[in-house]
């Protein structure tokens, strides 16, 4: 692994995981010129096949993506709020058929639509549930995954007995049987346990997964 650190951005700095992955950490907008680092040697950015952004940059300026000639995914940050589409980058997605994986509703989302990508949306947190009782807590989340596919993933948090210690399990099951495309808010929220039925009703990004999942459907019929 190695840290390039930006030469023109304060805070600015690089994680290359040596396996085609790169990290991007930081507060605010990117430039061109802040992916100068003080590594004179730059060919590292040609093994770089995905880039993920991380939570704090909110602009990614043009030139920045562009000097990745190889990259096939792209994690975005629900923190970004634009990014320059130059003709550069706009064909290098597209002949790379990049994936771009974001947060429905989020600036990542609206880019993928606006430019036609193959679109992986981010794990949605359907709820907690803290069970006082027990000293434990259940996070429930719906993961996407790259083939197309959806299942659901119960993460249990438990206190241990002793201080300091904690423990808990995590479990993946399939999405409910019941579920289908075009389903309603109050139909999907009803597939799960009573606890997380308030939490799914509130959350727009359940909103708009069925709602663009009902559409899919749509279209499938044409």
């Amino acid at each position: 692994m190695a840290v390039h650190y930006s030469k023109n951005h304060e805070g600015l700095f690089f994680i290359d995981n040596d396996m085609g992955e790169l990290i991007i950490h930081g507060e605010g907008s990117v430039r061109a010129e802040d992916t100068e680092t003080w590594n004179p040697d730059e060919s590292w950015k040609a093994a770089v096949t995905e880039i993920t952004v991380r939570d704090g940059i909110t602009e990614i300026g043009g030139g920045v993506l562009e000097q990745f000639p190889n990259v096939k995914k792209l994690n975005l940050p629900g923190s970004l709020t634009r990014m320059e589409s130059t003709d550069g980058l706009k064909t290098r997605l597209c002949t790379n058929d990049v994936l771009l994986n974001a947060a429905y509703g989020s600036f990542g989302d609206a880019f993928a639509l606006e430019h036609g990508l193959r679109f992986l949306p981010c794990p949605i947190v359907l709820g907690w549930y803290r069970d006082e009782e027990h000293d434990e807590s259940t996070k429930l989340v719906l993961r996407f995954h790259e083939d197309g596919s959806m299942d659901i993933l119960i993460d249990i948090f438990t206190v241990g007995i002793s201080a300091g210690s904690s423990g808990g399990a995590t479990l993946e099951r399939p999405m409910p049987e019941d579920y289908h495309p075009g389903c309603t808010p109050e139909q999907f929220a009803q597939l799960f346990p009573a606890v997380y039925y308030d939490q799914i009703m509130k959350n727009p990004e359940v909103e708009i997964f069925l709602r663009r999942e009902a559409t899919g459907k749509e279209k499938g019929k044409q």
